[in-house]
This record gives C-alpha cells, sequence and structure tokens, in this order.
C-alpha cells in the first residue's frame, strides 16, 4: 500500500458488509486513496478561500451514509466557474504524488472539468486501456465546474448539446493527430508507440501537443463557448459530463456545511435535498447499483506508468 499523508486505522481497510452489500479490502484501499485526495483538495480549498461542495454520489453517500455509498468507487464535487479557475491557477501546490489534472497541465487528457490524482496509483477507465494515453490516469477525484446555462429547457439543451459536440470533436482531434485514432494516421505509429518507455513517451507526447493541441479548433471553441451565460442567468449544471435535466437553481448550491464523510467532515450545500431529488429522486430509497467506474483498472499499489 502506497503512502498517504491521512492516516487510516487497521479496521477501515477490513471486508465489511453494508446495507446488505459486501465491501472488500480492496475497494476500502481504493477509498482510501480517494479521501486522501479529498485531504489534500481540501486543504487547498481553504488556504485560498475556494468554495466547493460534494457532488453526485458522493453529496448522497454524505448525507445517507455519512460515507461513501456502498458500491461507490469514486469521489466528486463541485464548485463554481471562478472557484474551479482559481483552483486551475494554484495548481502547482499539490505536491507529487499529486497532480492536478486540467487539460493545461497534461495535454490530452480532455475531461473539460479537473481529476486530482495519486501519481503513485493506477486507476484507468476501461475505454481508454487500450489506448495507453501517456496523461496522468493515477486513482483520481473529479472536481467539476458548474456554469450558467439558458433557464428554457430547448435552449439549454441546444446550448449543453453543441458543447458535448465540441468535447467530442476536441477528442477525436487529438486521437487522429497523435496516432491514437483507431486508424492511426501513421501507419504503424500505435504499435511503435506501445513499445516506448514512459518518459521518452510522455516527451513525444508533449512535443506533438506542440504541434497539434495548442491548434485544436474545437477545445478553444469549448472554452470560449461554455462560458457564455456567466452570471446571466439563475440555472447552473456541471456541463463536462452533466445530463440537460441536471440542471439547479444557483441559489440551491450555496452555504456549505461541513458533515461527516467516513473518516473526514465535507462540505455539502445547504439545499442538498433540492439537489438529490433532481439526481435521483426518491433519494431517499436504498437502490444497489454498480459502481461509477467499476470498468476501470484499479491499482493502489503500482503507478499508471507501468501499465502505459
Amino acid at each position: 500500500m502506497i503512502k498517504q499523508e491521512l492516516n487510516f486505522p487497521e479496521k477501515f481497510y477490513k471486508e465489511e458488509v453494508r446495507n446488505d452489500y459486501k465491501i472488500s479490502s480492496e475497494m476500502k484501499k481504493i477509498w482510501s486513496v480517494e479521501l486522501d485526495l479529498f485531504n489534500q483538495l481540501d486543504k487547498i480549498c481553504k488556504k485560498h478561500n475556494i468554495t466547493y461542495y460534494a457532488d453526485g454520489g458522493t453529496l448522497l453517500g454524505a448525507v445517507r451514509h455519512h460515507g461513501f455509498i456502498p458500491w461507490d468507487d469514486d469521489m466528486d464535487f463541485m464548485m463554481y466557474r471562478d472557484d474551479f479557475e482559481k483552483l486551475c491557477s494554484v495548481a502547482s501546490e499539490f505536491k507529487e504524488p499529486y497532480f492536478l489534472q486540467t487539460e493545461e497541465t497534461d495535454p490530452g487528457s480532455l475531461r473539460c472539468h479537473a481529476q486530482l490524482r495519486n501519481s503513485n496509483t493506477t486507476g484507468i477507465l476501461k475505454f481508454e486501456e487500450d489506448k495507453k494515453y501517456p496523461f496522468n490516469q493515477g486513482i483520481f477525484i473529479d472536481i467539476f465546474p458548474l456554469d450558467n446555462v439558458p433557464e428554457d429547457r430547448d435552449e439549454r439543451l441546444k446550448f449543453v448539446n453543441n458543447l458535448k459536440e465540441l468535447k467530442q470533436k476536441a477528442r477525436e482531434y487529438y486521437d487522429f493527430n497523435h496516432g491514437f485514432a483507431e486508424k492511426p494516421r501513421i501507419t504503424g505509429f500505435h504499435t511503435l508507440w506501445q513499445r516506448i518507455n514512459f518518459p521518452n513517451k510522455k516527451r513525444g507526447y508533449e512535443r506533438l501537443f506542440k504541434v497539434y493541441g495548442e491548434k485544436n479548433p474545437y477545445y478553444k471553441e469549448y472554452k470560449e463557448k461554455v462560458t457564455k451565460y456567466k452570471d446571466s442567468t439563475g440555472y447552473v449544471m456541471d456541463i463536462a459530463v452533466g445530463t440537460v435535466n441536471d440542471v439547479f437553481e444557483s441559489s440551491d448550491i450555496s452555504n456549505p456545511n461541513y458533515v461527516s464523510f467516513e473518516m473526514v467532515k465535507m462540505p455539502i450545500p445547504e439545499n442538498y435535498d433540492n439537489i438529490l431529488k433532481i439526481y435521483y429522486g426518491n433519494w431517499h430509497k436504498f437502490v444497489t447499483g454498480s459502481s461509477v467506474h467499476g470498468e476501470c483498472l484499479f491499482n493502489v499499489d503500482k503507478s499508471y506508468k507501468n501499465y502505459l
């Protein structure tokens, strides 16, 4: 098990059953890495007066379980765009092995949100495993920026779909120009790429980014358009991965209150009930589901670099 700044008692790692669901000791180790990442995020946010909140399943877990939903394997947080940009501006304050990943700090990751990662671990999404992307793929927690969107649903649908299309095109543009497409632009490039060791692969990728990445018209357009309605509506959503129905009144995401979550305290919005109803309907009802990243390659003992 890797070293972590946050200390965990041995009993935390023991297999247990919660709500009739068995949680393995391996999943407990993944949870511990994510809680340690949360601890780093919380410290930096408090230092710079950055307001943030638990989001999605993490919010539900905080309110209903006072910890992880038993079948969950990730942590999600949200913050308004201004706070998100402030966090990105102090990315260098996260020291090894902690790494705040954005398109600016790790070209080619193209999430359009941030992920705080532990570089000494592995958390590779299944659909990206065969690509051998050289960007950081340590275990992570998600940090989503909240942006204003139109109140009218039809306008919002048009706006959000356009941005999601730009995000997809930006990914295709990178893959095509960097040899990660299904049919690589350069014959044999992908096979050769997999034979290169990680340090050389990373340097080569960064050189390719200088040629193609800075000219990516789709990512540039996404960045320009995503704040089109900034401060002009009372409705916000996470555009990066949210659906058009996951829209909230900005007044509901305010006044953070710290509540217990496993062995830490984390902030939730004052009007969490309204948010959880939008996400889950009757959120009090237990519905056992699959883990969000159940198709993810996890390893708490080895760096993702061993798999590239």
